[in-house]
């Protein structure tokens, strides 16, 4: 079986999803480019933002596994809900691909599409880990005691939190910092662009056992979920 990956993030997700495929033994071997397909390798590449992504990068992606002589049997985009609904952003994915088939007069793909919606951005997955949440109250006068006393992700799903209504940004941006602050009170570095301390086998363990013990991350366990699915399928 051979994947192609499509990304909405330039970041952060795909440089850590790499090594998440790793420890759950997806047993394909990541290619630089479709050029390089074989058997069991996969394809990983960002669309540099949604709108770039569902505005042109998708249909190119399409075009590409289309014209190349390497067989591709599934097409898995990943993005961020953000704002949206999951199932609105998901909706208007699909929307894309079925106006694609449309334009190019095509009934079905030699391969399949998944689209997995992040809800609402990955940084909510990595807040899934309950352990970097203090297990003592942090003083009133620390940095991350605002963060504290709005919204316990340990005991609460981190997906469902929300922007604290005196706070203007979005919730892709508080969920960012909300992490960021919570590892940095753990002496723990998060910087986007080298998330390598968010992606080690222990932590990402912590997601799995905290989606296999509440019903917390559901979007996260969607992920998880299908790549299982497709090692049965291997």
């Amino acid at each position: 079986m051979n994947y192609y990956f499509l990304l909405e993030d330039e970041k952060s997700l795909i440089k850590v999803l790499p090594k998440w495929l790793e420890y759950m033994d997806f047993g394909c071997k990541r290619v630089p480019d479709i050029s390089y397909v074989t058997d069991d390798t996969y394809v990983m590449q960002s669309g540099q933002g949604v709108t770039q992504l569902i505005t042109k990068v998708l249909y190119e992606t399409i075009d590409t596994i289309i014209s190349s002589s390497a067989k591709i049997d599934a097409l898995v985009v990943i993005v961020d809900a953000e704002e949206l609904d999951v199932e609105d952003r998901r909706k208007g994915v699909y929307a894309k691909i079925d106006s694609y088939k449309q334009q190019h007069s095509i009934c079905e793909f030699g391969f399949d599409i998944k689209v997995i919606v992040c809800n609402c951005c990955f940084e909510s997955w990595l807040l899934g880990n309950g352990e970097i949440y203090p297990k003592c109250k942090p003083a009133e006068d620390s940095f991350f005691y605002p963060y504290y006393s709005y919204y316990n992700i340990k005991l609460n799903d981190p997906e469902h939190m929300k922007v604290p209504v005196h706070l203007d940004e979005t919730k892709a941006k508080y969920h960012f910092h909300y992490l960021h602050d919570a590892l940095l009170y753990n002496r723990i570095r998060y910087n986007k662009r080298k998330p390598d301390n968010v992606a080690t086998k222990e932590y990402f363990l912590q997601l799995v056992l905290r989606m296999n013990e509440t019903k917390h991350i559901h979007s996260f366990k969607e992920l998880y979920d299908y790549i299982c699915l497709q090692k049965v399928k291997g």
